[in-house]
């Protein structure tokens, strides 16, 4: 069972008992005193700690910089925030939205075309023939050749999802040579025709699972997207998790080494008072000086903790906007997120929590992005082998055309002689296509199906990591959950033999050094104690990532 224990007054943070501290007032908690009073040892918690009273900056080190802003935050909104702002979601979802597109230009290949076309020309060649001039050319004379020509076209051309090729052409043409019409019979001549070609593939590039295959893998890579922006989501609330329970951890443990400062310092002003007395001895004051100097090295890394904790969960929520380089480029002389304090709102669920292995290996298969998208990555690759496979056939191509055809003096007559039915022609054929050398086609065969056993492999790897991924977090969860309690325990004896320790001091039964040394222990444990309780938060993430329930736990739903 994970208990809140006997120090709560100084992991009240995390223990839900008490709003955490501000990092903009180290001494939050600490006692104010004077006189004689202040020359006693503070009776409250095993730091020296004042529960409800709050005192000055110890005088003894530089206090940070006043706060710009004090951003309350609970785990919840930092979640929200962060999938908000976060840019590795918005790249993954930008990625997405770009598979997306692909699938549409992949579809796009089998949209029909419509060609429009029209030509005219008009000639005045040199001529002697009889055949360009007609009956009027009685003498063997160069003369001018007029005529015109004009031409109308349109149709639809395309491919369908079974590899056909279809072209489907309707047309005018007419003819103008206005000296040689007693020859043509008609002038001017108008020529109307209405074509189709079409050539289907029987062996390689045939039927509908080859020329589909660019369409169905398209389609497998937005699903991919989809999975790898779930998986994204997820680890970056694992992230945010992580940063948010941190820097919960470093605001407590900078309010727990203010005091200890606090504490040593007092120690030292009554240290001095006794001196002055003559109750104490010189080097009793050398010894306290010595504690002060160590409290100060613990107050200076508990800060540096605190303001690095800070930033590492602000650079997740993206607080100080897109780019901190152009605020940097505008004359902004401090860090982006110096001025800022950030207080942790969200108590600690510490409740006991023993995951059933089996369950949680069921669940985490099923939910899964990581494994899932490797199912998608397998259909993907077969099709990829088939399609390798088709790519090994000869070409043979079955190729038909029908024309229907036309012709008047005008153009409507033209097309009323094209639907008659009476002029036409068609044509079928094969064509037959072998390379003499298939070694590139057989390459990217083995190629293929070698991609596929590699991607087989890779699936059981992920299975085995999904098996100790799991296995690791509920052992580690049940592990830190002994190590609160252990540490619990350990700082509640400790705390005792500190109090012991200085009834005797005060009773002249024991030393300066033996009170310090206990001192420094019960400081460490207590940061120990709080750091556990901490990991024992993250190990929870932790578990629910690996169980792949995290988005479901912060009802978190992407869009399908």
């Amino acid at each position: 069972m994970v208990a809140c224990g006997c120090f709560a007054l100084v992991l009240g943070g995390l223990c839900g008992a008490q709003e955490p501290a501000d990092e903009s007032s180290p001494a939050q908690n600490a006692p104010t005193a004077s006189g004689d009073d202040a020359a006693r040892d503070p009776p409250a918690d095993t730091l020296g700690r004042r529960a409800g009273e709050a005192s000055d900056p110890p005088p003894s080190v530089v206090p940070p910089p006043p706060p710009r802003e004090t951003l309350e935050l609970s785990i919840e909104e930092a979640v929200r925030i962060a999938l908000a702002r976060n840019f590795q979601v918005r790249i993954a979802d930008i990625d997405l939205r770009m598979r997306e597109r692909d699938l549409v230009i992949e579809r796009a290949v089998f949209d029909p075309y419509l060609t429009l076309g029209t030509f005219y020309s008009k000639n005045r060649r040199p001529t002697a023939s009889f055949l360009d001039l007609g009956g009027g050319a009685v003498t063997p004379e160069v003369q001018v050749n007029p005529f015109e020509t004009t031409s109308y076209n349109g149709g639809i051309r395309g491919r369908t999802l079974i590899g056909t090729d279809y072209t489907l052409t309707v047309g005018s043409n007419g003819f103008d040579r206005p000296l040689a019409s007693a020859l043509f019979g008609l002038n001017p001549q108008e020529s109307a025709s209405a074509r189709l070609d079409i050539t289907q593939p029987l062996l390689r590039g045939a039927w509908y699972p080859y020329n589909s295959a660019a369409i169905r893998i398209a389609h497998n890579n937005e699903r991919l997207a989809r999975e790898d922006l779930e998986t994204a989501t997820s680890e970056l609330i694992y992230q945010v998790e992580s940063a948010y329970w941190n820097h919960a951890f470093a605001t407590q443990n900078f309010a727990a080494k203010t005091n200890s400062l606090r504490v040593a310092e007092l120690d030292l002003e009554k240290a001095r008072k006794e001196e002055r007395a003559g109750t104490k001895a010189r080097i009793y004051v050398t010894t306290v000086r010595g504690q002060l100097a160590l409290r100060q090295v613990n107050y200076n890394d508990a800060r540096l903790l605190v303001e690095n904790s800070r930033d590492a969960l602000l650079e997740l929520l993206n607080h100080g906007g897109d780019s901190l380089k152009e605020r940097w480029q505008s004359g902004e002389d401090v860090g982006p997120f110096d001025d800022i304090v950030v207080v942790p709102t969200s108590a600690a669920d510490l409740e006991p929590f023993s995951p059933d292995r089996d369950v949680s290996l069921a669940m985490a298969f099923r939910s899964r992005a990581d494994y899932r998208r490797f199912a998608i990555q397998l259909d993907s690759q077969q099709i990829a082998v088939d399609t390798a496979r088709n790519d090994l056939w000869p070409r043979v191509d079955l190729t038909t055309s029908w024309e229907q055809l036309g012709l008047d003096d005008s153009v409507e007559g033209s097309f009323s002689s094209l639907g008659t039915g009476e002029f036409y022609s068609w044509s079928v054929g094969v064509q037959v296509e072998v390379p003499l050398s298939n070694r590139g086609p057989k390459n990217a065969f083995r190629r293929a199906e070698d991609r596929l056993r590699q991607l087989t492999w890779e699936r059981l790897q992920i299975e085995n990591r999904i098996v100790l991924d799991v296995d690791q977090a509920i052992r580690q969860l049940d592990s830190l959950a002994r190590k609160v309690d252990y540490l619990g325990e350990v700082v509640r004896l400790k705390a005792e033999e500190l109090d012991a320790e200085r009834k005797k001091l005060d009773a002249g039964t024991s030393i300066p050094f033996q009170v310090h040394t206990i001192e420094n222990d019960l400081i460490e444990l207590e940061a120990q104690a709080l750091q556990s309780r901490t990991d024992y938060l993250t190990a929870r993430a932790a578990y629910y990532r690996a169980t792949g329930v995290l988005l479901e736990r912060h009802d978190v739903t992407l869009e399908k």
